[in-house]
């Protein structure tokens, strides 16, 4: 429903431009008393209304209270005006402070010349204890352990992080011992960086006789030993010589020898006609063939190296275009020997047959 004028116009409204009707002029009013009055609810901490309902008679006051007065006037716009006075001055214009222990927390009140009060509760938390002392003062205390005053008062101390001397010493009273123990079969490590460790006035395990060398058992005992004589400075010193291993001549000489009594190993090659000869593996060879001999270059050739080739099996034999076969005989029988020798340019061969 809208409401209908005769000439006027405006928003929300229709122009018919002629007399209403009474029924017009009817559904007009009604039409602003059901949807053109908006209402205005009211709220306090207890109490609610609403104003300006259709149909509805209400008015809206505001009173004064206790040492509280209102009055309404009217603005040079026209406007309304609610003005809210304080009749009576505030007399409360001291106030007292105290404190109290409530349970584990502590109270910290004001008292005003009126009586009322106003509380600030401190509330204790982990290992805090509150406390009022005699002139009312609240006393916060922690009740986790207390450090220590000294080292010795902790008979089971434990380091949290590297000890740094800081330029002083570890030292014991009354001449008593230092004692290091590590637990079970822990070490003691003496570890610097760039430094010694150096060890005044050793007497442990005993202080020895001058002279004497450190010695150990090989299952963790240390002794003072006497020192080992210092032996030769030249083989030539030692008249009766005998090598507790292999000699290695790293790529020397051995002059004026006399051999007796010695044996060369046989190092076997295996079966086949194309061996891969080796000088390293031993001077004396053995291999076994099927229908000839290929002779290669030695794997490790070096001038003056000579190889004894022990061959089972008859076939011809050959060589690199560096081999020169005695005589020109390159046959093998059965049981063969043949001669190396080679010059740093050319192998030197010669084969022994008719072995019975």
């Amino acid at each position: 429903m809208t409401i209908t004028l005769r000439q006027e116009t405006t928003t929300g409204a229709t122009t018919k431009g002629d007399s209403l009707t009474f029924s017009e002029l009817d559904n007009n009013f009604i039409d602003i008393l059901n949807n053109k009055i908006q209402a205005i609810d009211l709220n306090a901490d207890s109490g609610q209304t609403t104003l300006g309902q259709a149909l509805a008679n209400e008015k809206f006051t505001i009173a004064g209270g206790t040492g509280i007065t209102t009055a309404l006037t009217t603005d040079s716009a026209g406007e309304a005006v609610i003005t809210i006075n304080q009749d009576t001055a505030d007399t409360n214009t001291t106030y007292t402070i105290g404190a109290t222990v409530d349970g584990s927390n502590a109270n910290f009140t004001l008292t005003g010349s009126d009586a009322s009060t106003d509380t600030i509760q401190f509330v204790a938390g982990s290992n805090i204890t509150l406390n009022v002392d005699s002139a009312g003062a609240i006393e916060i205390a922690a009740t986790d352990a207390v450090g220590i005053a000294n080292v010795v008062e902790d008979t089971t101390p434990q380091l949290g992080g590297s000890l740094d001397v800081n330029g002083n010493s570890i030292v014991s009273a009354s001449s008593g011992n230092i004692t290091i123990a590590p637990n079970g079969s822990g070490n003691i490590n003496l570890t610097p960086n760039t430094g010694n460790v150096i060890i005044d006035y050793a007497t442990w395990p005993a202080e020895g006789t001058n002279g004497y060398v450190l010695s150990t058992n090989g299952a963790g005992t240390l002794s003072w030993v006497a020192q080992p004589s210092a032996g030769i400075a030249n083989v030539v010193e030692d008249t009766t010589p005998q090598l507790g291993g292999t000699l290695d001549g790293q790529g020397n000489e051995i002059n004026n020898v006399i051999l007796e009594d010695y044996s060369e190993t046989v190092y076997a090659l295996g079966s086949t006609d194309t061996p891969t000869i080796t000088v390293s593996n031993g001077n004396v060879q053995s291999v076994t063939i099927t229908s000839g001999l290929s002779l290669p270059a030695f794997s490790d050739a070096a001038t003056g190296q000579t190889v004894t080739l022990i061959v089972t099996g008859s076939g011809t034999a050959s060589g690199t275009g560096a081999y020169k076969f005695a005589g020109g005989n390159t046959t093998l029988t059965s049981f063969s020997v043949v001669s190396i020798f080679y010059d740093g340019t050319t192998y030197w061969a010669s084969i022994a047959t008719d072995f019975q």
